[in-house]
């Protein structure tokens, strides 16, 4: 499963290459122990590079990073475990803030809890 994820990351990266990246030198490191242990490391010279590590249990964490077509660098670490894939990295996007409002209602919910349980309905009486 990891490996499919490693050649959408190589194919993200290969597609913000430049142009002028057609004479690029790859250098690249791999390690295999046969007992699911694993660890590769990869850098191209047109500044696209990638390294992973992970064991028996499909526990992973590596990064990867290029120069994007505006010239920006981005780096993506990321962890892959039972709970899924969790990438990190200044160029990911992020949910917006809590507005106020909520936040303020949830305080307050907190501060107020109710003191008895809500009325429990014969079963099969909704409320309509």
């Amino acid at each position: 499963m990891y490996k499919h994820l490693f050649v959408v990351m190589l194919l993200i990266a290969v597609s913000c290459a430049h142009d002028d990246d057609a004479h690029a030198q790859a250098h690249e490191s791999k390690k295999e122990d046969g007992h699911g242990n694993f660890a590769y490391k990869f850098d191209i010279t047109n500044g696209i590079g990638a390294e992973e590590e992970g064991d028996e249990h499909n526990n992973v964490h590596g990064q990867f990073h290029f120069v994007s077509k505006e010239g920006l660098p981005i780096e993506v670490s990321y962890t892959a475990d039972e709970n899924g894939y969790h990438p990190h990295g200044d160029s990911l996007p992020t949910p917006p803030p809590t507005p106020e409002a909520i936040l303020k209602a949830l305080a307050y919910i907190e501060a107020h809890p109710r003191k008895e349980p809500l009325p429990q309905l014969p079963h099969g009486h909704g409320r309509h």
